[in-house]
């Protein structure tokens, strides 16, 4: 039981950072999506927020702003959606943590999913990560240490313009990102053919508001305008197997091979 729920952890953990197999730089695309017939889609949103300057330097394979590494929330709401029949429609989870830091040893995660959650839907949604393939080789970086799965009531909101994002766990939580729009523009900013879990773009956003507070493990932070970002996603089988999803080939860490000094890293923590 130990060793299968260390996997677990793992898979859920990496899972975040690099959707189901860690395809980014994978030779062959992982099949293994879930059990049964491994049929599944996935449509839905994402807001990823953190400690870092924008834009997000993970997402071009540099290192994190900080040299203690990435304090961050990624956000998850699956608008339409199945795993192997079981429809995951309205689907939410939440993952917390501090990762990519010099001393993996310090790095962590929480996973948060949704108390609306069927047990059917909770059931393989859980064997849909563990069923992921991990590049255990930077695992401790992509993840590092599990400090529990939580359900807990989550509320996801949109404003109507659909420039504002918000995802909120009740006197845990708030993450709230707006797209940004330049001057003489109409449509926000976007980046493409980046590192993302959830595809190879995303739109630029201001970080509004990011309270988090977890007595039971004792992290807290208050990162309101730092990096954020917005995604929208439409993932399956057919979309993994093109490539270009995930962060397999984060490398940027010493003991990665990286032994450089990006000039904009701070010596000191934001904290």
């Amino acid at each position: 039981m130990e060793a299968s729920g260390h996997r677990l952890w793992i898979g859920l953990a990496v899972f975040v950072f690099a959707f189901v197999s860690l395809v980014a730089c994978a030779s062959q695309p992982s099949t293994r999506a879930a059990e049964g017939d491994g049929s599944w889609e996935l449509a839905g949103s994402r807001i990823i927020a953190c400690c870092c300057h924008s834009p997000c330097p993970c997402r071009i394979n540099y290192k994190p702003t900080h040299r203690h590494g990435c304090d961050f929330t990624t956000a998850v709401h699956i608008d339409r959606g199945q795993i192997n029949g079981v429809s995951m429609d309205g689907m939410m989870w939440i993952v917390t943590g501090g990762v990519f830091g010099e001393d993996a040893k310090r790095n962590w995660n929480r996973i948060y999913i949704s108390d609306k959650a069927t047990d059917e839907q909770h059931a393989a949604l859980m064997r849909f990560f563990e069923a992921g393939t991990v590049d255990m080789g930077k695992a401790e970086h992509l993840a590092g240490k599990s400090l529990g799965i939580r359900r807990a009531p989550m509320q996801w909101k949109v404003s109507e313009d659909r420039r504002t994002w918000s995802a909120v766990i009740p006197g845990t939580l708030e993450v709230t990102t707006r797209a940004i729009i330049l001057p003489g523009h109409k449509k926000p900013v976007v980046s493409s053919g980046i590192f993302d879990d959830f595809g190879d773009s995303f739109v630029h956003a201001d970080c509004i508001t990011h309270h988090y507070d977890d007595a039971e493990i004792a992290q807290s932070w208050d990162l309101a305008g730092q990096q954020a970002n917005q995604a929208n996603f439409v993932l399956n089988p057919s979309r993994v197997g093109k490539g270009g999803i995930g962060w397999a080939c984060w490398s940027a860490h010493a003991a990665l091979g990286d032994t450089s000094r990006s000039k904009y890293q701070e010596t000191a923590g934001h904290r």
